[in-house]
C-alpha cells in the first residue's frame, strides 16, 4: 500500500485559487466543485463502456472506473502507459461480477457504499521497481482509490494469474480500506514480531515465508501487509492451492545453492525428493544453460553428501530450528482476520471466499467443483456450456446492449 501525498498539491491549488476569487461575503453552495450533471456522448466509441460503468458502478456506488489514463491521478516515478478498451471492457465486468456483487451478496450494498473504493484507476503496463526488483501491483490511496497495473496482460483464460495480478490485489487493497476503519487488533502485530523483515522480503522464497507463518514473501515484510495478504489469498485461492500452501507451512525449508554439476548429481541421486519439485534458475549461463539453481528444500538430516537421511522406517526426519509451526500460525492469524472483520463489519470471510470461489470454477447441479482429468478446477469464465456460449461472453453482452443506445439515437 501507498499514501501519496503528491495528491495534496493539485487539491491545495484549487482551493487557494478558490478562496483568492472569493473574498467577499458572497453566499457559498454546498460544494466548490463543479456538479453539473452530463449526459454521456452517443457519438464517441467508447459509449457503451461509459454507460455500463455509470449504470453499474457510479450510480449505485459513486464509484468512478477510471480506464483512461489520467496523467495527474498517475504515479509520475512509473513510465506508464493507457489500458486496451478491449481489456478495460473485460476487466470492468470481471470486476462487477467476481468483486462488487460478491461483497453485496455477502455484506450487503449499504456496506459497499459507505467502504468501497470512489475511484478505480485502470493502467495498461505493470509498474517495476528497479532499486528493489519487484512490481507494484497496485495502490490503495487514503482510503478513497485504488489503482491496478498492468491491465494489458489480464487474461481471463488463466484464473490464477488473473487473481494474483487484479483480483487477489483488489481484496489486498479493499483490506487496507477497512483497516484504515477499524484498527486490527494489536495481539495479531505480536504473534510474529521480530520476523517482519521490511527491506530484503522479496529476497525470501514462497516456502520459506510460509513455513514461518506467512502466506506469502510480501507478507512478511511488515504486519500491515500480513494483514491484508492473509485475507486476499484466502479469498481467491482455490481449495487444492490452499491445502498445498497450508502444507508447506507445516515444514521448515531452506534455500540453497547449486551449481550445474552438483544439481545433477543430486537429482540422480535423490536429493531432492524432499523438496517441492521447483527451483529458480540465476545466476549466469553457458552455452544457453544455467550455471547455478537455487533450491528450496525442507530442513531434514543430511548426510556428506548432502542427501536426505531417512530414519529406519523410511521416513525423513524434518527439522524444526526456529521452533515455528508456520501452519498454526497462520490459521491463528486467520481466525483473528475471521473474527475481526465479523465484528466490525458482519463480514463472513468464509462465505466470502465460497462465494467467489464458486463464480470462479465450474460446479454442477449439487454445488459441487467439476474437475478435468488432472483433477483440476475448471475456469467457469471460459467454460464452453450447452449453449455453446461462455460466461465471460455473458457478461460482456451487458456492455454490448448499450450500443443500442446508440443506434436509435
Amino acid at each position: 500500500m501507498k499514501i501519496k501525498n503528491m495528491l495534496l498539491m493539485p487539491l491545495f491549488a484549487v482551493l487557494l485559487a478558490g478562496g483568492m476569487a472569493s473574498c467577499s461575503d458572497d453566499d457559498f453552495g454546498p460544494t466548490i466543485f463543479d456538479t453539473t450533471v452530463r449526459p454521456l456522448d452517443r457519438s464517441v466509441y467508447t459509449f457503451p463502456l461509459d454507460t455500463f460503468l455509470k449504470v453499474r458502478f457510479q450510480e449505485p456506488y459513486n464509484m468512478r472506473y477510471i480506464y483512461k489514463m489520467e496523467d495527474i491521478g498517475s504515479d509520475m516515478e512509473y513510465n506508464l502507459v493507457p489500458c486496451s478498451y478491449d481489456k478495460c471492457q473485460t476487466l470492468a465486468v470481471l470486476c462487477e461480477y467476481l468483486w462488487y456483487d460478491v461483497y453485496k451478496d455477502i455484506v450487503g450494498e449499504t456496506f459497499l457504499k459507505k467502504y468501497s473504493p470512489r475511484i478505480i484507476h485502470l493502467i495498461g503496463s505493470p509498474a517495476y521497481n528497479p532499486s528493489s526488483g519487484t512490481e507494484t501491483l497496485g495502490t490503495a490511496e487514503g482510503g478513497l482509490k485504488i489503482t491496478l497495473y498492468n491491465g494489458n496482460e489480464l487474461n481471463p483464460n488463466n484464473i490464477e494469474m488473473m487473481n494474483e495480478k487484479f483480483f487477489k490485489t483488489m481484496h489486498h487493497e479493499f483490506s487496507h480500506i477497512l483497516n484504515q476503519n477499524y484498527n486490527r487488533p494489536t495481539e495479531f502485530d505480536l504473534i510474529s514480531n521480530g520476523k517482519y523483515n521490511v527491506t530484503s522480503w522479496q529476497d525470501t522464497p514462497d516456502s520459506v515465508a510460509l513455513g514461518q507463518g506467512f502466506i506469502t514473501p510480501y507478507g512478511s515484510s511488515q504486519a500491515g501487509e500480513d494483514w491484508v495478504e492473509l485475507i486476499a489469498n484466502y479469498i481467491v485461492k482455490d481449495d487444492n492451492t490452499w491445502s498445498r500452501m497450508l502444507g508447506a507451512a507445516k515444514y521448515e525449508w531452506e534455500e540453497v545453492d547449486y551449481n550445474v554439476k552438483d544439481f545433477d548429481a543430486a537429482v540422480k541421486r535423490g536429493a531432492l525428493r524432499d523438496t517441492l519439485g521447483y527451483m529458480i534458475k540465476v545466476g549466469s549461463y553457458a552455452g544457453g544453460q544455467p550455471e547455478t539453481y537455487k533450491v528450496q528444500r525442507k530442513k531434514v538430516n543430511r548426510d556428506e553428501t548432502n542427501t536426505a537421511i531417512p530414519n529406519a522406517e523410511g521416513k525423513f526426519t524434518f527439522l524444526d530450528e526456529d521452533g515455528i509451526d508456520g501452519q498454526a500460525v497462520i490459521l491463528q492469524k486467520l481466525d483473528m482476520t475471521r473474527q475481526w472483520l465479523k465484528t466490525n463489519f458482519n463480514y463472513d470471510l468464509d462465505a466470502m471466499r465460497e462465494g467467489v470461489q464458486k463464480r470462479q470454477w465450474v460446479t454442477d447441479d449439487n454445488g459441487d467443483y467439476v474437475k478435468d482429468a488432472n483433477g483440476n478446477f475448471i475456469n467457469n469464465l471460459t467454460y464452453r456450456r450447452n449453449d455453446g456460449t461462455t460466461l465471460l461472453e455473458t457478461l460482456l453482452n451487458e456492455i454490448e446492449k448499450f450500443k443500442e443506445l446508440q443506434t436509435n439515437n
